[in-house]
This record gives structure tokens, sequence and C-alpha cells, in this order.
């Protein structure tokens, strides 16, 4: 019988060697490297919790909370870390997005 968390296994170890991981894991180090784009980062990413647990729980988020967030984000755009860092992780998610369709590729081959 097949062990299927192996190969899961055997491909996490895999993704830290491609080079979108390596990317994402350098912009995130130097993001932590200049104290101003991280804590920038950090307000965005509590600010986008805070608007999505509201989201999730059936609230709406008030027109402040979603200004402060959109300030945030613009805030980001005017970090080079910080643009390195969504690159790195928009390249990331691009190829775990390939990743999930190739494992569920059978599920969706059920369907047609």
């Amino acid at each position: 019988m097949i062990n299927i968390y192996d190969n899961v296994n055997g491909v996490a170890s895999d993704l830290v060697e491609t080079a979108q991981y390596k990317n994402l894991r350098d912009a995130v180090t130097a993001m932590h490297q200049d104290a101003e784009a991280e804590a920038v980062f950090t307000k965005f990413q509590t600010e986008q919790q805070a608007i999505q647990e509201l989201v999730q729980t059936g609230a709406e988020p008030s027109a402040e909370q979603i200004e402060s967030w959109q300030a945030v984000a613009s805030e980001m755009e005017k970090h080079e870390t910080l643009t390195a860092l969504m690159q790195a992780e928009s390249a990331l998610n691009a190829l775990l997005q390939e990743i999930n369709a190739i494992i569920t590729k059978p599920i969706a081959e059920l369907y047609n």
C-alpha cells in the first residue's frame, strides 16, 4: 500500500530547494533586517487579520478600517523590501497553485 504522506513530505523537501522558496526566504530575511519595513508589514498583517475575522463572522468592516488597511497597503508599496517580498510571495503562490492543480487533477477528472 502506498503511503501518500511520504510522497508529500518529499515534495515539501523539494519545495525548499526551489528558486521561488529561496527568493521568499531571502525576502523575508531582508524584511526582518529593515525595521521600518517590518513595522509596516506587521501593521498590514494586523489590520488584514482584523478585517478577515470580521468577514468570517459575517460582519462588515467599517469604512475607517478599510481605509486604514488600504493606507497601510499603499505604504507597503513605498518600501522596496516589501515589494520584493510581495513579488516573492506571488511567485511561490503561483508554484503552489501549479502543484495543487497537478495533485487534484485526478479528482477533477472524476467529474469530467
